[in-house]
C-alpha cells in the first residue's frame, strides 16, 4: 500500500499532518511525533507580540465517560519567532524527509509584520507557510486571526502582500474559519491572488456551558468564560462541508482540519477532495501514537476497494455532493425490520410515534412496520439499537 501523497510539489509520507495546536508547541514535541510516524506538523502559530495564556482554557462536553466535544481558549506559541526559527532549522536537520509547515499571524493592516514572518520561516527550513486567518478566540477583538478571515478584503490583501514578495517562495496556504457565511467567498478570494492552496477548517466559535453543581462556566477563569474554539468529533460534519464547497468553488489543493479522530475519519476527507488531513484533539486526547492505529484503519479501507494508493481516491466522493434540487425526487426507500434482531425496546415506535408518520407498531413484542404509513425518513433505522431495520429501496 503507497500512503505516501503529493501537496503543492511537497511529497508527504502519509496523509496525516499535526495540526498547529498543543501538540506542535515546541521542537521536542514534534520530532516525538515524527519518530511516531507523522508525515508533518503545523508549528504552533508565531507571532509578534508577547504570548500569556491562561491557566484553566480547556472545557470538554462527555456523554459518560466519553469526551464529544472539546473547547479551548489558548491563544498562539509562546515561544518568539527567533526561538521558533532556531526549533524549524533543528528539525529540518534532523527529519530532512518531513514535512514542516510554517503557521503566522500578523495584523490586517501590517504588511511588515507577515512579510517578517513569513520570510523568517522559509529562511530557518520551512515547506510551507500556513496564514493564520482563522482562530476563533483572543484575537478577533484584536482584529486579527478570524477577523482576518470574516474579510474578504483583509483575507486577499495579506494573502497578496506575501505572494507578491519575490523572497518568499515556498507555497502559500491560507487557513480559513467556518464562522462565515459563505466560506467560497473567502477562498475565491484569496484564489484570485494567487494562494497556492487553502486549509479548513479551524476550530469553531463556542461556548461550552455550565457545571449545573456550581453554576461555574466551562473553562472557568475566576469566575468568568470566554468563546472560545470547538473541536473534535462533531466538528466533522462542518469540516467536510467546507472542504467540499472550497474544492469545487476555488480549484485549489485543500488541506482538510475538524473533527479527524480515526483513519476512517481521514477517508472521508480524503474521498472529498482534500489530500492532506490535519490532526490536533485527537492527538491531545490519546497521544502521538494514534498515527499507528490511523494508518492500519486507512490501510484496511485501501485493501476493501482494492486501491492500491491513497491517490487512487482523493477527490471521488465530491461528486456525490450535489445542490437539493438536482437530488432525485422520486427516489424511494421503506423501513424494513429483521424480526430475529429486534429486541422489543420501542424505541423506533416511540420516535417514528412522537417525531415521525407512526409507520411502528408494536405486535407481541416486536416492531413492525406499517407499509402504508412509512414515508422512508430512515429515523428508525438511526435510533434501533440492535440494527434491526435497514431501508429498502423499492
Amino acid at each position: 500500500m503507497d500512503l505516501s501523497v503529493d501537496y503543492l510539489g511537497k511529497h508527504f509520507e502519509n496523509p496525516f499532518v499535526l495540526a498547529s495546536g498543543p501538540p506542535t508547541a515546541n521542537a521536542e514535541m514534534i520530532a516525538r511525533a515524527f519518530s511516531a510516524g507523522w508525515a508533518g506538523a503545523v508549528i504552533k502559530t508565531l507571532i509578534r507580540e508577547p504570548v500569556k495564556n491562561l491557566k484553566n482554557r480547556f472545557a470538554t462536553v462527555k456523554l459518560g465517560k466519553r469526551i464529544i466535544a472539546f473547547e479551548n481558549i489558548e491563544l498562539l506559541s509562546e515561544r518568539t519567532p527567533e526561538q521558533w526559527y532556531h526549533d524549524l532549522h533543528s528539525l529540518k536537520k534532523d527529519f530532512p524527509r518531513k514535512i514542516i509547515i510554517g503557521s503566522i499571524m500578523g495584523d490586517a493592516k501590517s504588511k511588515d509584520q507577515w512579510l517578517e514572518l513569513a520570510l523568517g520561516c522559509q529562511e530557518a527550513g520551512a515547506n510551507l507557510i500556513e496564514l493564520n486567518f482563522s482562530c476563533p478566540h483572543g484575537y478577533p477583538e484584536k482584529g486579527k486571526g478570524a477577523a482576518i478571515g470574516q474579510n474578504i478584503e483583509y483575507s486577499a490583501k495579506i494573502t497578496q502582500w506575501v505572494k507578491e514578495e519575490k523572497k518568499i517562495t515556498v507555497p502559500i496556504v491560507p487557513k480559513l474559519t467556518a464562522a462565515v457565511t459563505d466560506i467560497t467567498a473567502i477562498g475565491e478570494a484569496v484564489a484570485a491572488v494567487s494562494a497556492d492552496g487553502l486549509c479548513a477548517i479551524n476550530t469553531f466559535p463556542s461556548i461550552m456551558g455550565f457545571e449545573l453543581q456550581t453554576l461555574q462556566p466551562k473553562p472557568s477563569v475566576a469566575g468568568y468564560t470566554t468563546a472560545g474554539g470547538y473541536s473534535g468529533a462533531g466538528l466533522k460534519p462542518i469540516a467536510l462541508r467546507c472542504v467540499s464547497d472550497l474544492v469545487k468553488a476555488t480549484g485549489l489543493p485543500v488541506m482538510a482540519c475538524g473533527g479527524v479522530s480515526s483513519g476512517q475519519d481521514a477517508v472521508e476527507f480524503l474521498l472529498m477532495g482534500a489530500p492532506l488531513v490535519q490532526v490536533c484533539t485527537a492527538v491531545m486526547l490519546g497521544g502521538y501514537s494514534i498515527i499507528a492505529r490511523m494508518q492500519k484503519e486507512l490501510t484496511e479501507f485501501m485493501k476493501l476497494h482494492h486501491f492500491a494508493a491513497v491517490q487512487d481516491f482523493i477527490g471521488v466522493g465530491n461528486s456525490k455532493v450535489r445542490p437539493y434540487s438536482s437530488l432525485d425526487q422520486s427516489y424511494t426507500v421503506k423501513a424494513a425490520i429483521a424480526p430475529d434482531d429486534c429486541n422489543g425496546c420501542k424505541i423506533c415506535y416511540t420516535s417514528c410515534t412522537d417525531a415521525g408518520y407512526g409507520a411502528i407498531e408494536m405486535c407481541e413484542d416486536l416492531a413492525v412496520v406499517n407499509q402504508d404509513q412509512c414515508e422512508g425518513c430512515s429515523l428508525c433505522s438511526l435510533v434501533c439499537p440492535t440494527g434491526a431495520i435497514s431501508m429498502v429501496e423499492v
